[in-house]
């Protein structure tokens, strides 16, 4: 059973920088984020070297909790993710995702030296379609709530 989500270690500098400059309150923050970005974008990479993971007890609202299911749920095709057996499956699943995300973040932010507030904003609204990543975000609440019961 997992018991921590583990952090990239290639992005120590900028997960730090987005959290002392107040654009996101915690790493956890950071990584929901990023973790819905590289679903969205397709963009799941493994890591193996790793800075101080983060207790799953943090990540404990529903909403942190759904994305990470609906996740899994998605990339495996299969409901039975929700199982508690499934547990280091779903947090594998959303660890890479997170690093799939912070890659784009670093590439497309970080690299070109944008001001984060204004980078993001940017790359949120390059992910607008007929969907935002925002609304992406929501069926993904809004299904795994309706499904948390089967």
């Amino acid at each position: 059973m997992a018991t921590r989500i583990r952090r990239p270690a290639e992005f120590d500098a900028m997960l730090s920088e987005l959290r002392d400059k107040a654009v996101f309150q915690t790493f956890k923050d950071v990584l929901i984020f990023a973790a819905a970005l590289g679903f969205r974008r397709n963009n799941r990479k493994s890591f193996e070297k790793t800075s101080e993971p983060i207790h799953l007890e943090f990540f404990r609202g529903d909403f942190d909790r759904t994305i990470m299911s609906v996740i899994a749920i998605e990339e495996h095709n299969d409901p039975n993710m929700l199982a508690p057996s499934s547990e280091a499956a779903r947090v594998l699943c959303f660890e890479e995702y997170a690093n799939g995300g912070l890659e784009i973040m670093k590439r497309e932010i970080w690299d070109g030296k944008q001001d984060w507030s204004q980078g993001l904003l940017s790359l949120i609204h390059r992910e607008e379609g007929d969907q935002t990543i925002l609304d992406d975000i929501t069926e993904l609440a809004n299904w795994s709530s309706a499904h948390q019961d089967c």
